[in-house]
């Protein structure tokens, strides 16, 4: 046995809906499967690419509180505009990203107060 991909991130939260509708619109991830729909949302996983997934569940179902997320990060193409957009819903958000010598990042809590991360790799550095 030997593992060969990451399957998929999941943060529980306590309002579904409104945490597909944060990471919707502040980071533009597109919504695969929502149940029952999007506008009740109890579960909602986001598809990445062709075979990545960041799924939100109920604290009922993950067994876990809403804001103790294990901690994704997503690549952006633009850092600047990616942390402008999510804090304007965001329950904090770094002022700026900090610069390493390949990348920058940013870390903002969402709405319930899970710990996210955006990376972007700089120009010639992928």
């Amino acid at each position: 046995m030997k593992v060969t991909a990451v399957a998929y991130t999941a943060y529980p939260g306590e309002n579904i809906a409104q945490l597909l509708a944060f990471y919707r619109d502040a980071l533009g991830l597109r919504v695969d499967r929502a149940h029952p729909d999007e506008a009740n949302a109890e579960f909602v996983e986001f598809a990445i690419g062709n075979d990545q997934w960041f799924t939100l569940l109920p604290e009922k179902f993950s067994g876990r509180k809403a804001g103790t997320g294990a901690g994704v990060v997503f690549e952006v193409d633009d850092i600047e505009a990616a942390l402008d957009d999510v804090r304007k819903a965001a329950k904090s958000a770094d002022e700026k990203p900090t610069d390493y010598p390949n990348c920058r990042t940013a870390n903002f809590e969402d709405p319930e107060g899970n710990k996210v991360g955006l990376h972007q790799f700089k120009a010639g550095t992928t």
